[in-house]
């Protein structure tokens, strides 16, 4: 894409004001006072435009994107939908007003432009009358992650240009994906008198940048999901598998399932998805097995987890309990996977277990919980069937891993139930991402818009730096930054939306969201169960 100059952009623009005006003079009454005053009213009646809807921001000044020469990026075309505020104080969207934040639950949809509410945003503040508020941003740039981190530097700069406010100034930096990179590039910053950090990516790298900031008194919002590195000035934005375990295993509470059983890799992610579980499901996990992370070979693994589900006591059920259990394969359109090839008299062992679950028996359990994605869970899924185990009558379960719509290609997982956010708002993000950037993003891009919009939109809210006293950096509770980004505003219980979903921030930094539960199904994931439009009162 050709970037016209201002220059160029002014001069031209200039020009068709002018015959605009000249237009008016041919009566020969419009004097050159007159001229002026025409064209000084087309200027000032301009007005940012908002980011609801359809738009095309103005590139940004040198200063307001600093970035090396290797990381230009181009400049989204299309509006996007807004990142609510607080709902203490809902706004009302107007056609040509800034960008515009309200409340989760008062009806806005993510890219419709409809958000109710009352008032205005605030205008905007040239960075001659107020100084301007600095975003940090730590992606890894260079290195194995690279392309993971410049999509994620691309998609804040999307939210950068939709805020369309040229106090907010996003200054990336390399953390190479190393935790000591991070540390030097945090350090940086810091040196410069940033009032908030945005990112690092890893876990480890968030654990070094943290005592940094900490010391500085400046907030980070960072995309780990790491639970141990939050509190303190430091908010965790990843999507944790505690929450969308939680979720689904209450709505399959909700479904009446009773009795569980979980196959997980040995790894943090598993441990963090076997602790929710046993506290979630106290005497209902019947069954944990648990597998090497980098094993190459999950059969045996999931050979003993087939055999300890056939050890389970019998469960007696009538005929008419029985009869209700065949919902799974309906719903697959009797299309499910078929059990191995091991003859028992004349039958298969899943077509005798299957013959005896459907007349006097339940299933050794309703439902298994599989924590595992990707390539991993494209090989571990078939073995289910082979071991006589029938996902036609027992609900496969997952995490978030599970949001790849190429799932439905595996007959194993059809019907399978998840937790994530609501994908309408993710679907509009990736189309405007790669209407912008001619390439698809990655599922973790949209927590860069969000976090990078919600910068923006809180810098907005609270008063300006200009407003504040002192040196922009101090040690303590009382910089320029705690005020811009005051804990109480990053804890507001009614939260915020974005293309993710509603979310808001626990007092020990950790995120909540508001997730969906969705069935795989073979053209893609279905919603059977919405996210809520908004947050319970926060339990103390």
């Amino acid at each position: 894409m050709k970037v016209v100059s201002m220059k160029a952009y002014l001069t031209v623009s200039l020009g068709l004001l002018a015959i605009t005006a000249l237009t008016g003079c041919q009566d020969g009454r419009a004097s050159l006072p007159g001229l002026i005053d025409t064209i000084s009213e087309q200027f000032s009646s301009r007005r940012p435009t908002s980011v609801v809807g359809p738009q095309q921001p103005a590139q940004p000044s040198q200063q307001q994107a600093q970035q090396q020469p290797h990381q230009q990026s181009t400049p989204p075309q299309q509006g996007a939908a807004p990142l609510p505020a607080p709902a203490t104080a809902p706004v009302e969207a107007k056609p040509l007003e800034p960008p515009v934040v309200m409340a989760p639950g008062s009806g806005a949809v993510p890219g419709s432009g409809m958000m109710p509410g009352a008032g205005m945003a605030p205008g905007l503040v040239p960075p001659s009358q107020a100084e301007a508020v600095r975003v940090g941003f730590l992606a890894p740039l260079s290195g194995p992650s690279a392309a993971l981190g410049r999509a994620l530097l691309d998609a804040a700069q999307m939210a950068l240009f939709d805020l369309n406010d040229e106090r907010v100034l996003l200054l990336p930096r390399d953390t190479e994906g190393q935790p000591e990179a991070a540390m030097r590039a945090a350090q940086a910053l810091l040196s410069e008198g940033v009032d908030i950090l945005i990112g690092p990516l890893f876990s480890a790298s968030a654990a070094a940048v943290a005592p940094l900031a900490r010391e500085r008194g400046v907030k980070v919002l960072t995309f780990s999901t790491d639970r141990n590195v939050a509190g303190n000035g430091v908010y965790t934005l990843g999507f944790t598998p505690d929450q969308q375990v939680a979720r689904v295993l209450a709505y399959g509470r909700s479904r009446g399932y009773v009795r569980y059983a979980l196959l997980a890799p040995n790894s943090p992610y598993g441990e963090a998805v076997a602790q929710e579980a046993v506290s979630s499901l106290t005497g209902s996990l019947m069954v944990q097995e648990r597998y090497p992370a980098d094993s190459p070979d999950l059969t045996p693994s999931v050979r003993r987890f087939a055999a300890a589900l056939r050890a389970l006591p019998p469960r007696p059920g009538s005929p008419e309990d029985a009869s209700a259990r065949p919902a799974i394969a309906g719903a697959l359109g009797n299309q499910g996977p078929q059990p191995n090839p091991v003859q028992t008299g004349g039958q298969t062992a899943g077509q005798a277990a299957t013959q005896a679950s459907e007349t006097v028996m339940h299933p050794p359990v309703d439902a298994i919980l599989l924590p595992e994605g990707g390539a991993r869970l494209r090989a571990l899924a078939p073995l289910l069937p082979y071991f006589d185990i029938d996902p036609r009558h027992i609900r496969l379960l997952g995490t978030g891993l599970w949001d790849d719509p190429s799932l439905g290609n595996e007959p194993a997982l059809l019907g399978g139930w998840f937790a994530a956010p609501q994908p309408e708002g993710f679907e509009e993000f990736r189309k405007r991402f790669e209407q912008s950037y001619g390439r698809r993003p990655p599922r973790l891009a949209s927590l860069a818009y969000d976090a990078t919009a919600l910068a923006g939109i809180l810098a907005r809210q609270q008063p300006g730096p200009a407003a504040q006293s002192g040196p922009a950096i101090q040690s303590g509770p009382a910089t320029q930054s705690s005020q811009v980004f005051a804990d109480a505003a990053l804890n507001n219980p009614d939260g915020f939306a974005g293309y993710d979903g509603i979310f808001r921030f626990r007092p020990d930094g950790v995120v909540e969201r508001g997730l969906a539960i969705l069935e795989i199904q073979r053209r893609g994931m279905r919603v059977i169960d919405p996210a809520p439009s908004g947050f319970n009162p926060p339990v103390n």
